[in-house]
């Protein structure tokens, strides 16, 4: 249960949030609370239906004017990264041949970037998680560059500007995501991304999904008040969000709604649909399923009459796992160059600290559950075991640490190279070389001891589907600062929901996390 942070001023039909606006909230001064079901005789029906018909247009005009000046933010962004590419490929090709060329048509391709950007409904994007972000845009521009290389082929101009798309078509796919985050998080620190809605449900699900939006600020959905079923809670606060009132009011201010279908039963649902939430532009369900539904890669679907939702299993897909496998084996091989010599320099240096071995071998339970030696960086003393056992005796509240994490945050073991080793994950770097022989993969879930077996419970078998991983969704979502229990959420999140593209993001992710030392001890 939440704790409640303050009372609302509030009456029985309107009240005011301009006071009491989310910091979240930009433009959420002057909302109002409406009672959308007037008591037989107060109006007349034309007068309802009127009063219905013009907070409907007021909404969808608020909607579309938030979507649209996002839109354009991103859309000018994005072009001018693409004409960047293109130039800086053009300069690439210069310097390399001497007698580069730059074609007219160049000056049009963020004119069809748009095009495919907005049929791919990634202009603005609201609600887009970034795996599926990365994977439309990475097949929106594959189809443009493809697409320009194959029309200059039929028209017999194969030559003309080949270099370009060449070149540009990678620098593409890294400027123009990278681009579009940047722009998103400046408008995120400026609570300009975004529209604001509003979240009618009756139970802790509120919470959660508050809690989640309040972290995920880059999903473009920003709660400025809440509608609840318990009356016990109108005029608080759930994570700084003011619930505002019941379930069959409204505000005029705010074109999305998301409603939490649990705790709802068919007739209220049908009541709320064409009551309340009738008001919105657009209104976002969000059904009751169990947890061992995938997220990702679920698509709604009609059957019958009737919605449903299609589950695409991507790990029992065999051309799936191969790419996985190629993608690891090129990009360890491909960057063998970086962190080789890397690897070389540290194993020096843990050597002469102490003129002890610098790499040690552990068994973890692999793929199928198959033992694995894992190899990593010595970070600890030569006697760590003797250490750790005396201070555990005399630390009995590190033990409880210990028994519940398998952890230390300080750890009398570690030495001096290793906890800088450690902050930066560069005691993982030579599992690059488990990577290789294909006992671990790049990302997945972090190999676990015989011990750690039993905290995953009927989880296990998920773990046991696919191959550990060098870095993994726990290493990106908190690491050490979470508990045990997140962690086992977020492995079977990770293999519920599987795809490459959910791999490169993590990928991603993990360069900022290694970059900032979050997490890690």
């Amino acid at each position: 249960m939440f704790v409640p942070e303050s009372r609302l001023e509030t009456e029985p039909a309107r009240e005011s949030m301009s006071s009491h606006a989310s910091p979240m909230d930009e433009g959420a001064a002057g909302v109002e609370v409406l009672v959308t079901s007037p008591a037989p005789g107060d109006v007349t029906a034309t007068d309802s239906a009127h009063q219905f018909i013009h907070l409907g247009r007021r909404k969808a005009l608020l909607y579309h004017r938030r979507r649209i000046g996002d839109a354009l933010i991103l859309a000018v962004g994005e072009g001018l990264a693409l004409l960047a590419a293109l130039g800086l490929a053009y300069h690439l090709d210069l310097w390399l041949t001497g007698a580069a060329s730059w074609p007219v048509w160049a000056w049009g391709f963020p004119v069809l970037w748009w095009g495919i950007a907005a049929f791919s409904r990634l202009l603005p994007g609201w609600g887009l998680g970034a795996a599926e972000e990365l994977r439309r845009m990475t097949l929106g521009l594959v189809t443009l560059f493809v697409g320009t290389a194959a029309l200059l082929f039929l028209a017999k101009q194969a030559e003309t500007g080949r270099m370009l798309l060449a070149m540009g078509g990678p620098l593409a796919l890294v400027m123009l995501p990278a681009t579009r985050a940047f722009i998103k998080y400046i408008l995120v620190r400026l609570n300009k991304w975004g529209v604001p809605v509003v979240i009618y449900g009756c139970n802790g699900t509120v919470k959660e999904l508050c809690a989640a939006l309040r972290n995920e600020r880059a999903i473009g959905y920003n709660p400025v008040g809440i509608f609840h079923g318990s009356p016990e809670l109108w005029g608080e606060k759930i994570w700084g969000i003011p619930v505002l009132g019941g379930l069959n009011q409204n505000t005029d201010e705010v074109p999305v709604a998301l409603l939490i279908g649990e705790g709802l039963n068919k007739k209220l649902l049908e009541k709320l649909l064409d009551g309340p939430l009738s008001l919105y532009r657009r209104v976002i369900f969000i059904p009751s399923l169990p947890d061992s539904l995938p997220i990702l890669g679920v698509r709604s679907c009609g059957l019958a009459g009737r919605p449903a939702f299609e589950i695409n299993r991507e790990l029992t897909d065999p051309v799936a796992q191969v790419i996985k496998r190629l993608f690891d084996l090129v990009f360890v091989v491909g960057t063998l160059p970086l962190w080789a010599p890397l690897i070389a320099i540290i194993a020096l240096l843990i050597w002469l600290s102490d003129r002890k071995a610098p790499f040690f071998m552990h068994q973890r339970i692999g793929y199928k559950g198959r033992p694995i030696r894992v190899i990593k960086f010595r970070t600890m003393v030569p006697n760590a075991q003797e250490v750790l056992e005396t201070y555990l005796e005399q630390h009995p509240e590190a033990r409880k640490e210990w028994e519940e994490n398998f952890k230390l945050k300080n750890d009398p073991r570690v030495t001096r190279i290793g906890k800088w080793l450690r902050k930066f994950s560069l005691d993982e770097l030579p599992q690059l070389w488990n990577v290789l022989r294909g006992e671990l993969s790049l990302v997945g879930p972090r190999p676990i001891v015989e011990e750690e077996a039993r905290k995953y419970g009927d989880k296990f078998d998920l773990y046991l589907r696919v191959k550990p991983g060098v870095t993994g969704i726990w290493q990106v979502s908190g690491r050490n600062d979470t508990s045990y229990e997140y962690r086992v959420m977020l492995d079977s999140f990770y293999v519920r929901n599987w795809s490459i593209w959910l791999d490169l993001v993590i990928l991603i992710r993990t360069i900022r996390v290694v970059l900032q030392g979050h997490g890690a001890y």
